[in-house]
């Protein structure tokens, strides 16, 4: 299957100051760079004023013969054909057109969506830890496949660090997300099994990069206590959340001997005050700054066998990106190919910022490091590439009668 054979919709919310809209056009743009036809929905003004014009589009592409998939976010798009015995028969049955459900967070948090997903769904991830919670949901024969964020085409001729701007960025929002006790009273709901589960499983994923997911499940197998991927489920957004906002404060609490230009919301604390707090930004804004950027920082510790949009963004912008440690990054972060590695201890990351930022010579030689292969190894095309693959392979295995 050739992808000038193929034809492709990509459709996500648009967003004010989230990256979502941006990542899934420019994936989008991947597609169409391959070969692919593509439309590029961006689910506003004109679908809520026309909600059949998504369905009429899916139709149409389908009827014309050539395959056709479509690509949502999250699994959060039903596209509805008709409808067959008083129930809604969506085009992925109907025309047995692939969705490709383009996860870009755990996949735990959108199991509602997951479940009513069409059998010719493949679920990408952005983590590789999280195919494990796929498996144990039950969501087999749909095909499962490692995908994680990627970047668009590195901007030609990048500043060098001398011609940067801003010394220190940090784009994303941050607070103090509270006592580590109380966070565990509030998700527990007083329940004390439950609370000791949950602060079992912060602790392997503080400090094992433990999938938030699988550091519940164990933790309760450790306890004896029953579980199940949907009980377990309903508590992976709150950890999650919780692992990545005590992180991301630490981090840039610690920093005190630089100035941090920080895009984002800031809440509940006055102990970033020692930053530059701009507030909350577009991802627009948020490109245009890392270009201007010496050093990003990302902070996003619980894709530990993943990547999050963040670093490739910034790395196709010039910027050097100073980042969380990630079995995926291995040999950007050991070769020093555009990135370098957060430190555990958030007291030791004002050395290390102080040492990148005394020699511009280096983080010239990181940024020409990094972007020298960086559109084969983490730009959006290879992302697409995946996707096509296992499109691929699930037209082949349909051929073979296989499920």
């Amino acid at each position: 299957m050739r992808a000038t054979d193929l034809q492709g919709i990509v459709t996500a919310t648009i967003t004010v100051n989230s990256a979502v809209d941006t990542i899934m056009s420019d994936l989008s743009g991947a597609f169409a760079a391959l070969g692919v036809s593509m439309r590029t929905v961006l689910d506003a003004a004109p679908l809520y004023a026309n909600p059949g014009l998504l369905p009429a589009l899916a139709v149409s592409l389908c009827r014309e013969g050539l395959p056709a998939f479509l690509v949502t976010c999250n699994a959060k798009v039903r596209v509805v054909a008709g409808q067959e015995r008083g129930r809604d028969v969506t085009v992925h049955e109907a025309f047995d057109m692939p969705m490709v459900a383009f996860m870009v967070d755990h996949p735990a948090t959108h199991l509602a969506h997951l479940l009513r997903a069409p059998e010719n769904t493949i679920i990408t991830v952005i983590d590789e830890g999280h195919l494990a919670f796929l498996e144990q949901a039950g969501l087999a024969p749909r095909s499962r496949l490692f995908c994680p964020h990627g970047g668009p085409e590195p901007v030609p001729n990048p500043r060098t660090t001398r011609e940067r701007g801003i010394e220190l960025l940090f784009s994303g929002n941050v607070g103090d997300p509270g006592p580590e006790a109380a966070w565990l009273d509030r998700a527990s709901g007083g329940r004390s099994e439950l609370r000791a589960i949950l602060a079992e499983a912060l602790d392997a994923v503080r400090d094992e990069q433990r999938d938030p997911y699988l550091a519940i499940v164990e933790a309760s197998a450790r306890r004896g206590a029953e579980t199940t991927p949907l009980a377990a489920a309903k508590h992976v957004a709150d950890l999650d959340a919780y692992a990545m906002m005590s992180r991301r404060f630490q981090v840039l609490r610690a920093i005190t001997g630089h100035r941090v230009t920080v895009l984002g919301e800031v809440s509940g604390t006055n102990a970033l005050d020692h930053h530059t707090l701009l507030g909350t930004a577009s991802f627009a804004r948020a490109r245009s700054r890392m270009a201007d950027a010496k050093l990003l920082i990302n902070s996003r510790s619980t894709f530990a066998r993943g990547g999050h949009e963040r670093i490739f963004y910034g790395l196709s912008r010039g910027a050097v990106v100073v980042t969380e440690p990630s079995a995926f990054l291995r040999q950007d972060l050991e070769t020093g190919l555009g990135m370098v590695a957060l430190p555990a201890d958030p007291a030791a990351t004002d050395d290390l910022l102080s040492d990148l930022l005394a020699r511009p010579e280096r983080l010239d030689a990181l940024r020409e490091r990094g972007l020298a292969g960086y559109a084969q190894r983490h730009g959006w095309r290879e992302r697409a590439e995946r996707i096509l693959g296992a499109l691929a392979a699930h037209a082949a295995s349909k051929q073979d009668g296989r499920p």
